[in-house]
């Protein structure tokens, strides 16, 4: 068995080939990446599952060791683990945000919908606030006969105030900073998601 040795103070930069480990008496063994075997005393092996590592992430583990005191594991992710795990949780959470945004836009449409005319009116004019203008595209044709009615469908202006505002603060309050570009193509997939779904009518004037 090819185990690992550790010198007092000199850091191993190792990668877990599986991060359950199996008990040898006062010892867990890991099984590397590389076939090696580590063997951690169970102090050093509860800081390791601590840290999560994934498998094949790398991790610094460190016996430090002073005069005539208990010797004392370190165990941490390389800056590089660091680095590769902040850009998969980041890319996580846009992910996340971006599954969320159809059904938070189905939830606000629905209770813009139920609001009277008169409220659904001053709603729209209340978001539109600070928003700044421009140009979101074409006036939407009346829909077809099978599909909802104007009653049973929330303004095409009004919904675009609306997919507007909850991205922009949604992002925001998730500390997304996307360019312009994304968010423009993201407002523009649940303005069409909308569309497909039969939510949006003709423009409110």
């Amino acid at each position: 068995m090819n185990d690992i040795h550790f010198e007092p103070n000199v850091p191993q930069v190792l990668s877990l080939k599986d991060t359950a480990g199996c008990l040898d008496g006062f010892n867990v063994l890991y099984e590397c990446v590389d076939g090696r075997v580590l063997s951690l005393p169970r102090p050093a092996a509860v800081k390791l599952n601590t840290l999560d590592p994934a498998p094949g992430e790398e991790v610094s583990i460190a016996k430090y060791r002073k005069e005539r005191e208990p010797a004392e594991w370190v165990v941490a992710l390389t800056p590089r683990s660091e680095q590769v795990r902040a850009e998969r949780e980041a890319a996580e959470l846009a992910q996340a945000t971006q599954r969320d945004t159809a059904e938070q836009l189905r939830k606000s449409l629905q209770t813009i919908r139920q609001m009277p005319k008169n409220s659904r009116t001053a709603c729209a004019e209340s978001t539109n606030e600070g928003q700044g203008t421009g140009t979101y595209g074409p006036v939407p044709q009346t829909a077809p006969a099978g599909r909802k009615t104007r009653g049973e469908t929330i303004p095409f202006n009004i919904a675009v105030r609306e997919v507007v505002k909850f991205v922009t603060s949604g992002l925001r309050d998730a500390g997304e900073q996307w360019s312009d570009a994304s968010k423009q193509d993201l407002v523009s997939t649940v303005i069409i998601a909308a569309a497909k779904m039969g939510l949006l009518g003709v423009w409110e004037r």
